[in-house]
């Protein structure tokens, strides 16, 4: 593992760098676009674990903090979604300059909405995506997040006023930012990533995408969300290969967890 910074048109963007392992050359290169807030912090433990599994096969895996994130330049209250794009264009050219292979891009949850928003604007950007429990709607993501600070709002009311979504919603249409469970929500980072949506992302036709969903229920069933954006995709033409897992949403848990099937699975996806 190789820790450096890649300098992306947003700053200096801290990245981890898994080579082969045991290969004599580079199989293929995987570039990791990480989830939202503190989603990528429970879940970094996964990443890594699934990052040296790939490189066992062959795969060069690249992790990105980015703009605003981790150890990578900038604030989160600063970041947008060009600002992260930027970041993994960057990230792209430094992967296909280190070994001249091909790109996949691996992104979990909100990362998923910048994926597939990018490769709608660079078709030739790869022929392959690993999804892992995408985030379908961008709006109703922001939302979801939103409800944080209504939770806490509520549980630290002394004076019996309460805030609304609307008016959080109001308060971001006006310009001012929200803080969120350690986390400055700025009005561009909202809207941009409420812009986003996979059900109204058209994905070239040559590409291939591996759907790897959570699910508590035992047998593991796919939402109801998930299966309309992939027969969508699937209508235009997009090859798609869908696993779902019975296993725990390791990203909203407090302590690290091992979702073993999750490895297991995806790994599994990329051989075949």
């Amino acid at each position: 593992m190789e820790p450096f910074f890649i300098n992306s048109p947003s700053g200096t963007v801290f990245a981890l760098y898994h080579p082969p392992e045991d290969q004599p050359g580079v199989r293929g290169n995987i570039l990791f676009i990480p989830p939202f807030a503190e989603e990528l912090n429970r879940s970094r433990h996964m990443i890594n674990r699934q990052a040296r599994a790939f490189a066992k096969t062959g795969y060069a895996v690249l992790i990105l903090d980015l703009f605003g994130t981790g150890d990578s330049e900038g604030t989160f209250g600063e970041a947008t979604v060009p600002h992260w794009q930027q970041d993994i264009l960057a990230a792209l050219s430094w992967l296909e300059k280190k070994s001249g292979k091909p790109v996949i891009l691996w992104a979990m949850r909100s990362g998923a909405l910048l994926a597939a928003d990018l490769v709608r604007q660079y078709p030739g950007l790869t022929d392959q995506l690993i999804l892992w429990s995408p985030v379908g709607d961008g709006r109703k993501f922001i939302t979801r997040y939103l409800r944080i600070k209504l939770a806490a709002n509520l549980s630290n009311n002394t004076d019996g006023t309460r805030n609304s979504l609307k008016e959080l919603w109001a308060e971001l249409e006006n310009g001012h930012s929200l803080e969120i469970a350690g986390y400055s929500l700025s009005p561009d980072l909202a809207h941009g990533l409420s812009a986003l949506s996979l059900g109204k992302t058209k994905l070239p036709r040559e590409l291939s995408v591996k759907w790897i969903e959570q699910s508590p229920m035992a047998p593991p069933i796919l939402s109801p969300a998930a299966q309309k954006v992939i027969d969508s995709w699937e209508n235009d033409g997009v090859s798609m290969s869908v696993t779902v897992v019975n296993d725990i949403a390791f990203w909203t848990l407090q302590e690290p967890e091992w979702a073993v099937n999750y490895i297991d699975q995806t790994s599994r996806m990329l051989q075949n």
